[in-house]
């Protein structure tokens, strides 16, 4: 994923880019331990064992590790949700499909506590907003690419909207999932997955059919 607000120096010896991710590494640890609110560079530096100038080198902010952090969660998420996606012959399938893909990303955050910390200072931050548009935009297109194929090329753009409110309203979800905790969490996510049914999307899709 390209960000238009990181303007950070790009790693191109592999010596660079095992110090960049050593960075990385150190800050979700970190993240994870003590929060992103404690998150402070001379932390992260001796975590990873650098200097704090080296990291200067390619981040020349904290912020801009955050967005580096998300750019990594993103890029690793949507290839692992790709992976997962089986063939699909009918509404049916593709509906199992889907709602395997939100398991797939809840267990992602389960297996990553630091990811919701990343996510909440996204959320807290007006100017990094546009990431989670960018991630349901992403997401999106993976639940357009299941759906289409078994409408006419005319539903599409309600398919398009549609999937689009769907993505956004998953991860919200996902991560309501995840603040909870597992007792309360797991509910939700099995009541969201369930709404995820071909009777409730032709509902969406094809409104005046259900008139």
């Amino acid at each position: 994923m390209k960000n238009s607000n990181d303007n950070r120096r790009r790693p191109t010896q592999e010596r660079s880019k095992k110090r960049v991710d050593a960075i990385l590494n150190a800050s979700k640890k970190l993240i994870s331990e003590k929060g992103s609110v404690k998150l402070k560079i001379h932390d992260i530096a001796e975590s990873a064992g650098v200097t704090p100038a080296s990291i200067y080198q390619y981040f020349p902010s904290k912020n801009a590790i955050i967005l580096a952090l998300v750019d990594e969660i993103l890029d690793t998420t949507q290839s692992k949700l790709l992976q997962k996606l089986p063939e699909m012959t009918s509404m049916v399938e593709a509906c199992h499909a889907l709602q395997s893909l939100i398991e797939e990303h809840y267990q992602v955050y389960l297996d990553d506590p630091a990811l919701l910390d990343v996510w909440m200072i996204i959320s807290a931050d007006k100017s990094l907003q546009k990431l989670d548009l960018d991630d349901s935009r992403r997401t999106s297109d993976l639940i357009m690419g299941c759906i289409k194929q078994f409408y006419d090329e005319a539903c599409w753009q309600k398919i398009s909207e549609m999937s689009f409110l769907l993505a956004h309203m998953a991860g919200a979800a996902i991560r309501m999932a995840i603040s909870l905790g597992p007792i309360e969490g797991r509910p939700i996510i099995d009541v969201f997955k369930r709404i995820i049914n071909p009777s409730t999307l032709e509902s969406m899709i094809q409104p005046e059919l259900k008139n």
